[in-house]
């Protein structure tokens, strides 16, 4: 992953804390991280899982879908997105987002492209809503409590997202999916 990659996020999450007019210690202590993991993250030196991902962004406040809604145009508002305007977030190594549904309170959706090997991290997480995905291309095993189940391409599932969960690219290919998470809590 490129630098420009890592800052994709890192500065995005710089802007957002000094909108807050938060410290990185500040910031670092409602994350429960370190303040030097946020530095490095900031300045696009290391790439958050996404687990720590979403505990520094419900510490201001944001999910990694509002992120790139910062930066929808006139034409995304007015409910289209055309496939060249799409808005992609390089969420962690081996993980990248394409948004594909306009600002709305009801839920967002988006395309999720993740490579051979990588996870959403070692921890479980979860949110309020429910979550619907569709397997593209490749496998993905997704762990929802106790049970994992494995998902091929044309496979679909749908959960609450209060279950703790995380996921996995199982196969040899890059895992694409499309997901939808109501309300937009990711």
């Amino acid at each position: 992953m490129s630098g420009s990659e890592l800052d994709n996020i890192g500065g995005k999450i710089r802007t957002l804390r000094q909108s807050k007019q938060m410290t990185v210690r500040e910031l670092a202590k409602l994350a429960d991280v370190t303040p030097g993991l946020i530095s490095q993250i900031e300045h696009g030196k290391v790439s958050p899982s996404l687990s720590t991902l979403k505990k520094i962004l419900a510490a201001l406040g944001e999910t990694i879908i509002s992120l790139v809604e910062q930066d929808i145009g006139e034409q995304a508002l007015k409910g289209i997105i055309r496939k060249e305007e799409r808005r992609r977030v390089f969420v962690s190594p081996g993980l990248t987002y394409e948004l594909i549904s306009s600002k709305n309170k009801a839920y967002s959706m988006f395309i999720s492209y993740l490579e051979p090997g990588y996870d959403s991290g070692e921890n479980f997480y979860s949110h309020d809503g429910i979550e619907s995905g569709l397997v593209i291309q490749g496998s993905v095993e997704i762990s929802l409590g106790d049970k994992s189940v494995i998902l091929n391409e044309g496979d679909s599932i749908t959960y609450p997202s209060t279950i703790p969960h995380k996921w996995k690219n199982v196969g040899k290919v890059p895992a694409v999916g499309v997901w939808v998470v109501s309300p937009p809590s990711f």
